[in-house]
């Protein structure tokens, strides 16, 4: 699947459309993660964080969740937006990616895990959070749901278990609500 393209067109179709707002139930997480952070690598230096797979960013703009993470703005990255469909540069010390996975087909699953773990080569932290169940409202446009890999958690912890390094906290939360 071209995401760019697919997700882009239903970016343009509405503000509140993948608008970034679900990161709300991991801030805290998220929080506590970025607090660790910056004990381990010096109180003085600001984390580089990236919101891979942002949407249009309104969590920041809007929300401003990124002002309980002591006011690091991640660098906003998503295929499917035209203002931030380019790849960013260098490293990364924590890498978040909230309500991005499972709109990934299962093929390109590995390859999208690699692409977000090769962000962050140093110490750092991996935080998904991935829904596994349908969406029930949000379609693709061919009729499916944009939820197209709907997985059990143990199974998204497999994909990541080859990169678990002593360096690296890896972080998953899940939702798995019905609705």
């Amino acid at each position: 699947m071209n995401y760019g393209a697919v997700y882009g067109k239903m970016h343009d179709q509405g503000s509140r459309v993948f608008s970034g707002y679900s990161i709300k139930s991991s801030v805290a997480d998220i929080a506590e993660l970025v607090d660790h952070l910056r004990h381990r690598l010096n109180e003085d230096h600001c984390p580089r964080l990236l919101d891979y797979g942002s949407g249009k960013g309104y969590q920041y703009l809007g929300l401003r969740v990124h002002e309980r993470w002591g006011g690091v703005l991640p660098v906003c990255y998503d295929p499917g937006v035209k203002q931030l469909s380019q790849r960013p540069t260098g490293a990364f010390n924590g890498i978040i990616c909230t309500d991005v996975m499972e709109h990934i087909e299962e093929a390109d699953v590995p390859k999208i895990i690699e692409d977000i773990f090769s962000f962050v080569p140093g110490p750092g932290f991996v935080y998904f959070y991935i829904a596994c169940r349908p969406t029930k409202r949000k379609r693709l446009p061919d009729g499916r749901d944009v939820h197209v890999t709907i997985k059990p958690p143990v199974w998204w912890a497999e994909q990541v278990s080859g990169y678990h390094r002593e360096d690296l906290i890896i972080r998953m939360k899940f939702d798995e609500r019905n609705r």
